[in-house]
């Protein structure tokens, strides 16, 4: 598979169609995309915080990946992913080697991120944090890294003592309370505390498109029934509402959680999907970091 150059970009329409043709989306939106990324509009204002959410358009890749895929283990071309992790540092103006990435197995281990492992899974799959869904830190220059098509990406920052943290929750890890655990640990490791972390959750499947099983409504029962929804043939789950409700238990403000309503699903021709492509898909994510 060849790339296109660095820096190339794709606007919609770009040649691919999604397999998932016949389906409608329910959650469509104009989404506020400048530059191929979005921003979580609340987070502007804290003093030496970068963050970007990527979507699928402005990068090299081709085919099921076009065109900004950021996952190594999707069977992309790795050249192709490292020119596309090259666009964003262009964009952002943070060092590559610094980049640190997580080989995210849907759990709820969250990971400590300091000047001794930063830039793990910059370059490749192999030397990302293993076995990891949560990163966080303290240090400068650090831009940490997790990647979705589907599931929920989670932005927390606490700006009194200079933490942030990137989170992947899919029903697993949201079930496992992966979003409150990185709130302890934030409060454990750093002394913060829960009523001055910010939380951003950025595009996610919508109550429409996430039908699931009766493992994952057992799971969501004992945290939140009122997220299992019963109104369509088979059970669907709000995982946005699920988040939330973890959340709020460990004390984070409602006033300081900012959601995206904007779901991959519907909205296949902005973001990767898992389930709107039939598995063959690349990854967006989330980057955040503090400028020095």
């Amino acid at each position: 598979m060849r790339c296109f150059g660095l820096g190339a970009t794709l606007s919609p329409p770009f040649s691919y169609v999604a397999p998932d043709t016949a389906f409608q989306p329910h959650n469509a939106q104009r989404l506020n995309i400048m530059n191929n990324f979005l921003h979580f509009s609340s987070f502007s204002y804290i003093d030496g915080l970068q963050h970007a959410i990527t979507t699928r358009h402005g990068g090299s890749s081709e085919g099921f990946y076009a065109s900004l895929n950021l996952g190594f283990h999707v069977g992309d071309d790795e050249n192709c992913v490292r020119k596309n992790r090259q666009i964003i540092v262009q964009d952002f103006d943070f060092n590559l080697e610094n980049l640190t990435c997580a080989q995210q197995t849907h759990g709820a281990n969250i990971e400590i991120v300091t000047r001794k492992n930063r830039g793990r899974g910059a370059l490749d799959w192999q030397s990302a944090i293993p076995s990891t869904d949560a990163l966080m830190t303290q240090e400068s220059d650090t831009p940490l890294m997790i990647l979705v098509a589907d599931c929920a990406l989670l932005l927390l920052v606490d700006e009194v003592n200079h933490v942030v943290a990137v989170v992947h929750a899919g029903w697993r890890g949201a079930t496992s309370r992966i979003a409150s655990q990185t709130v302890l640990k934030m409060a454990q490791s750093f002394g913060t505390k829960a009523e001055d972390v910010r939380v951003g959750i950025g595009p996610t499947l919508c109550v429409d498109c996430f039908e699931v099983g009766e493992e994952v409504v057992r799971a969501a029962n004992e945290i939140a029934p009122q997220t299992v929804s019963l109104q369509f043939e088979k059970p669907h789950l709000d995982l946005r509402e699920l988040l939330r409700e973890d959340l709020r238990s460990v004390r984070v403000l409602d006033s300081h959680i900012e959601t995206m309503t904007s779901c991959p699903r519907c909205e296949a021709e902005t973001f990767f999907s898992h389930r709107g492509e039939n598995g063959v898909t690349g990854r967006f994510g989330v980057a955040a970091w503090w400028k020095s």
